[in-house]
């Protein structure tokens, strides 16, 4: 039977995760550790180290949930860093015109549930488990509170079906721009850009186009709420209604100076109606030490953190110390530079909340009673996908396995005649232009499919580059360790190719992770209780590397590709706009376009649509 809407309202467990939003207030109920008690009268955390000692002798597991742009994968851990067991469930990713792309919510829960169950088939019966669970971020949708039915899809992170609102925000500009920039007022606030990618305008699309949508939030029947929120959900039957504070931030509407919902930016998407709306969700630190109770496969398990993606994999390669660089290669790439317990502002990055706890008792106080750690980070929107992209165009499936056969061996001093802009969802940090789409320049003419596949993999290493770049030049620690190995991790780890132009552009060792499960085992330690003692695990886990792949050209010769493929596809030199040029698709990059490039512009901009036109003897 289920619980009434009263009593579901004042519900929330002994965890520091709570259920309940003040209605007035719009604060959350925060409870931490020490100031309740369990039913044997002890503390959550004392209780929690009891768990801890009794687990280490019926044993004791780590699973991380990792759930991406196309798969949920499970991983489970042991006490002594061993992957035990594993299991991935695809689902499909839907690709519509307008650049609207989308999943089946339901279709993610059965494959998320069937992957954990899958992962914790390998533990013995008596065995307990601590689960961390890491989410795509900015992929949001609705559901209904008492069917727990989706209403809508799943709108990912990459879809752009709001980009002419937002286009039109900014130009119009809002409340809380005052004399200056839009984009700016945001970015005090939340760490991030105004963009369609993030889940507050997409929030605002679906409340304007799908149908009695809006009426039935504020009647508290639909609830909203990222991947994470949808799963933790289910999987404690409808007793976790939260967002982590790190999947929280890319809705747009978290002020990361409090750690709590800002209702100007709530107004300032036309949101207000989510505000006001009897459920909220409740905010949350990233990690919890006591947890709440999941049921998996007929097993009790305990949820103890929920994180975005990418803070996962930072955590899974041990990126901790300021100035530590990590890379993840997946549908796209991303960039991350950790700089520690102050949030930090770079120029075209983002700043990024890596993950969160609650005080414990004797530290002093902080916004939203929690202690964080933050990193600056840049996005390419495309990476695998840009792969998919430039394959279709030329009619051929290639695996990310079968990558370097195609390509060949990885020459720095050959001149290059092609170059590619990988902007399938337009171009992320830092120059950010929403509308660019994928191109390629040079002599297409008379280029051959190796070409045009050297170029696209080219690509993500010069964006991923050109974003390390801004980041060096302002984060703290990055700087000082410069020289540092970058530690990567992803499906496109594979590609030795793509590692040896990393490392010769940023002239930096590359260490890929032994395991390309970063972000699976991110969530996991995120879930390790710290009263446990396993002493090796971060140690066995986090530290293997497979390989280190060196420069093997200097760097003048770095700086000289770098220059090459910017004026390629920017029409500018290297740097975000602003600093030595004009972003990508403007005006003024066209401009200067056809200022050093005599060839026409069907030689040098290949349209979206329709299979790249090979010559026949380049074949």
């Amino acid at each position: 039977m289920r619980e009434s809407e009263e009593e579901k309202e004042g519900c929330r467990l002994d965890s520091g995760w709570p259920t309940s939003v003040d209605r007035d207030t719009r604060k959350v109920e925060a409870t931490g550790e020490g100031h309740a008690t369990t039913a044997d009268g002890r503390s959550p955390a004392a209780s929690a180290h009891r768990r801890s000692r009794i687990s280490t002798v019926v044993g004791h597991f780590l699973i991380g949930l990792d759930i991406g742009s196309s798969s949920a994968k499970a991983i489970l851990v042991d006490a002594r860093g061993k992957i035990r067991r594993s299991a991935r469930v695809r689902f499909p990713t839907r690709r519509l015109p307008g650049g609207r792309v989308e999943h089946d919510a339901a279709a993610v829960l059965r494959a998320s549930i069937a992957a954990l169950e899958e992962a914790a088939a390998g533990m013995p019966r008596r065995a307990t488990a601590s689960l961390g669970i890491a989410t795509q971020r900015s992929t949001v949708l609705f559901w209904n509170r008492d069917t727990g039915r989706a209403v809508t899809p799943a709108y990912s992170w990459q879809d752009l079906r709001a980009a002419a609102p937002t286009r039109r925000l900014l130009a119009r500009g809002g409340s809380l721009a005052g004399p200056g920039d839009l984009n700016d007022a945001v970015a005090e606030r939340t760490g991030l850009r105004i963009s369609a990618h993030y889940a507050a305008p997409k929030l605002a699309w679906a409340l304007r186009r799908v149908p009695g949508l809006r009426r039935r939030v504020v009647r508290g029947t639909i609830l909203w709420g990222t991947l994470g929120t949808w799963l933790a959900w289910h999987l404690t039957r409808g007793g976790l209604y939260c967002v982590d504070h790190a999947n929280a931030q890319r809705t747009l509407l978290l002020h990361l100076g409090s750690l709590s919902w800002d209702p100007a930016l709530f107004d300032l998407f036309g949101l207000g109606d989510l505000f006001e709306a009897p459920a909220l969700p409740a905010l949350v630190p990233t990690r919890s030490e006591s947890g709440a109770l999941a049921r998996v496969g007929g097993r009790s398990i305990v949820l103890r953190a929920m994180t975005g993606d990418q803070q996962a994999a930072l955590q899974g390669l041990l990126c901790r110390r300021a100035g530590d660089m990590a890379i993840n290669y997946g549908s796209g790439a991303f960039v991350l530079v950790q700089v520690g317990p102050v949030p930090v502002r770079v120029r075209g990055l983002l700043t990024t909340l890596v993950w969160s706890r609650h005080l414990r008792p004797g530290e002093p106080e902080r916004p939203g009673g929690c202690v964080a750690s933050y990193a600056v980070e840049g996005t390419v929107n495309a990476a695998s996908t840009a792969l998919d992209w430039v394959s279709r165009k030329l009619r051929r499936r290639i695996r990310v396995a079968d990558l370097d056969a195609a390509l060949g061996p990885y020459e720095p001093a050959a001149p290059r005649s092609v170059h590619f802009l990988p902007a399938v969802s337009g171009v992320g940090a830092p120059r950010w232009d929403e509308r660019a789409r994928p191109r390629f320049m040079g002599r297409i003419e008379v280029a051959a499919p190796r070409d045009l596949l050297r170029a696209a993999v080219e690509s993500i290493a010069q964006r991923c580059a050109e974003i390390a770049a801004a980041a060096a030049a302002r984060a703290p620690g990055a700087a000082r360790r410069a020289r540092c190995a970058v530690r990567v991790s992803g499906g496109l780890t594979r590609c030795r190719y793509l590692l040896q132009a990393q490392a010769d552009l940023l002239q930096r060792p590359i260490a890929v992770s032994a395991s390309r499960d970063a972000t699976g085992i991110g969530a996991a330690l995120l879930a390790l209780e710290e009263s446990t003692t396993w002493p090796d695990l971060e140690k066995d886990v986090g530290r293997s590397t497979a390989e280190v792949v060196e420069p093997r050209s200097g760097p003048a010769r770095a700086a000289s590709l770098r220059r090459a493929w910017a004026r390629a596809v920017y029409g500018t030199q290297v740097g975000p706009p602003g600093v030595h040029g004009p972003q990508a698709g403007s005006p003024a990059a066209s401009s200067n376009r056809r200022r050093t490039n005599s060839r026409s512009r069907k030689a040098r901009n290949q349209p979206a649509r329709g299979p790249l036109r090979v010559p026949r003897k380049a074949r």
